[in-house]
């Protein structure tokens, strides 16, 4: 493995600015602090110690970066969505500071001026990165495949309202449905669920193409569906269980990688959040579809009031998630 010095452009971020502001947490040598291919929804700060970052280039061995002090860990996912694109592993006992969202919105009420700072300081570093990463790979086996599918959690309003507008042009346009939530002077779909969901967009060749909400129990009310679902009746609920909806796909890309992606990639949420049972719903033709990826009925069938007759499902996360692995080929850690 080669080890290699960051690139030229690589800014230094005084955790000393943030520091009595947000959650301190410690990792041991060999522990991961970000695992490629996966989402989250917090960075680091690195606060003390040293952190190895692996840049894998398909035929040879990985790139090792190596991080210290000031440096951040995790923004371009934290700040777009995007899948992690490297694993970071602590090369010694190693401090970081947490910045998620509701640190954010502390920074931005309270120090409104550090936040802006700090967001300036996170874009030259985001900046020299992608370009690093950019040249980097510019000499592996080629790029993706032509309509290669890209899932993102939903990080700002308008990544939300690409969503919820796809929601609407397929609900409501494409099918010809009504929805009680639809906005139709601003062509979305969007209801109070919205406010402490996991939303996914699924994105070919950077055209939004399908999305998909994940909501814990523990995190906020689910009103009627805890009923509907017969979430009640489950063990593990509220603490463990999810409810999975405006689970969409555009008609040409119905059947194709992106609706297998979103489910792989809720799956991955759930399982790293604690979610032992995840709850969904289908109209019956599609009922043959989540029977195969293990999911089973869970409460009577009842009138939804976007998809008509659909009958509620429950999946057994820890039980049942490899074998969506083994369909999507996408890999759950």
């Amino acid at each position: 493995m080669e080890s290699v010095p960051p690139p030229l452009s690589e800014t230094y971020i005084d955790p000393e600015a943030i520091g009595g502001l947000c959650k301190e947490v410690s990792f041991a040598p060999g522990e991961s602090l970000r695992r490629k291919g996966l989402h989250y929804k917090s960075m680091y700060l690195l606060t003390d110690g040293e952190v190895d970052i692996a840049l894998e280039k398909k035929g040879s061995d990985p790139t090792i970066l190596t991080r210290q002090r000031g440096s951040p860990i995790g923004e371009i996912s934290f700040l777009t969505g995007r899948a992690a694109t490297a694993t970071v592993t602590a090369r010694t006992p190693t401090k970081a500071l947490v910045i998620d969202d509701p640190a954010w919105a502390m920074l931005e009420r309270d120090h409104p001026e550090l936040a802006a700072d700090l967001y300036r300081q996170l874009a030259e570093v985001s900046d020299g990165r992608q370009s690093y990463n950019l040249l980097f790979h510019a000499d592996a086996s080629g790029k993706p495949p032509e309509g290669s599918v890209e899932v993102r959690l939903c990080r700002n309003a308008e990544m939300l309202r690409q969503a919820q507008r796809i929601r609407y042009e397929v609900y409501c346009e494409e099918l010809g449905r009504t929805s009680p939530y639809a906005d139709v002077e601003n062509r979305i779909i969007a209801d109070e669920l919205d406010s402490f969901a996991h939303v996914l967009i699924a994105l070919q060749d950077d055209e939004p193409v399908g999305t998909m909400r994940l909501n814990r129990a523990a995190e906020g009310p689910l009103g009627p569906l805890v009923e509907l679902y017969g979430m009640q009746k489950s063990q593990h609920h509220p603490a463990a269980t999810s409810v999975c909806t405006k689970f969409i796909v555009r008609k040409a890309h119905r059947y194709s990688q992106a609706s297998f992606k979103m489910m792989a990639t809720s799956m991955d949420v759930g399982m790293r959040s604690k979610v032992k049972e995840s709850f969904i719903d289908c109209i019956p033709s599609l009922l043959p579809f989540y029977m195969s990826m293990g999911f089973r009925q869970s409460a009577p069938a009842f009138l939804h009031r976007e998809n008509g007759r659909s009958i509620p499902l429950m999946l057994d996360v820890e039980r049942y998630a490899p074998r969506i692995n083994r369909l999507t080929g996408f890999v759950l850690r």
